[in-house]
């Protein structure tokens, strides 16, 4: 059991070191910690790869962010080394310890370890037991066995042989203000609001793990200034499971419009979870690091999804050609 010796506030203020990847299912994280770090009032740097498309959200809102946060453009192609001290670092960029920018950052907080190195890896990484994965089992275990080929599992692996002082986080399935990732609430979305068919693997009792990035953000902070364990692994999702079905029964509600579920598909079609039970829940953040959930509604989220939705999607097309032949005789 890990021993942990949160402190209420701290001291001093201290400067963060976040680096950020070009964008994709963890893209708003930067933003949306950058934004939880200031508002505690410390500072950082926000690490920014080059390769991110700077009108796309969301990078194209950091422009609003509180002066406490250096924005600091870098090709990710080259390697990297920090000129100023910095009490923590969140890697929300690495998934090869050998790659340029990974290499001169295990190199440099090697010889200048930071109070906490926060790495954020991926769930994706679980190879879980082979009788794992019917609609009622689960959660997913920080004790689980993960796939050695995986990129984040080498730099975990990496950053523990390293040992710099390591918290690893594992998120799944996350959605936001300010998001760079739409497509696990935009497939329901889409087939409801446009009146289609809505293909759900199996019987659609199986749960997933969607969290707010907001909710993330201040999960990934909480752990900061917890210094008694130099690594640690931790999932980071929801309590709140919803099933696929559920999920579309949800969205329904708040659009107005039914959802024409179609189960027992053949395959995976374009649906955006796995076909079988694959989620998380924060029980061990929770209990080594109290980590307290913030009061959102998932529910509540979806009313201004849906909003989001209709000024990004509503009108354009769907494309069904993988619903078609998911679904074969069913369409």
């Amino acid at each position: 059991v890990l021993l942990t010796s949160l402190l209420a506030g701290t001291a001093s203020a201290w400067h963060a070191l976040i680096v950020q990847n070009k964008g994709g299912g963890h893209g708003e994280l930067g933003f949306q910690l950058a934004k939880k770090i200031a508002s505690e009032g410390h500072s950082c740097t926000l690490l920014q790869d080059t390769a991110c498309k700077s009108e796309s959200a969301p990078f194209s809102e950091y422009s609003t962010l509180p002066s406490s946060v250096t924005v600091e453009p870098h090709d990710f192609n080259l390697p990297y080394t920090p000129q100023t001290e910095y009490s923590y670092v969140w890697d929300n960029f690495s998934s090869n310890p050998d790659s340029p920018l990974t290499s001169s950052l295990l190199e440099h907080f090697k010889n200048s370890p930071p109070l906490r190195y926060n790495y954020i890896s991926s769930a994706g990484i679980y190879s879980p037991p082979k009788d794992f994965g019917s609609d009622t089992c689960g959660p997913l275990l920080e004790t689980f066995d993960v796939n050695p080929e995986k990129g984040q599992t080498k730099v975990e692996n990496a950053l523990k042989a390293s040992k710099i002082p390591t918290f690893c986080y594992r998120p799944q399935y996350i959605y936001g203000p300010s998001q760079n990732k739409y497509v696990y609430l935009d497939y329901y979305f889409d087939r409801i609001c446009n009146s289609l068919p809505l293909p759900i693997p199996g019987s659609g009792s199986q749960l997933a793990s969607l969290t707010n990035a907001v909710s993330v953000a201040s999960l990934l902070y909480c752990g900061a200034e917890s210094h008694e364990s130099t690594f640690e692994v931790f999932n980071c999702g929801a309590s709140d499971l919803h099933t696929y079905n559920e999920i579309a029964e949800l969205i329904s509600e708040v659009v107005g419009e039914p959802a024409k579920i179609v189960n027992d598909i053949s395959g995976k079609g374009s649906f955006p979870f796995r076909p079988n039970n694959f989620y998380v829940k924060p029980t061990k953040i929770i209990k080594e690091l109290n980590w307290e959930e913030l009061p959102t509604s998932f529910k509540y989220d979806l009313e201004w999804y849906y909003e989001d939705w209709k000024v990004r999607r509503e009108g354009k097309e769907v494309d069904v050609e993988k619903d078609l032949e998911a679904m074969g005789s069913k369409a």
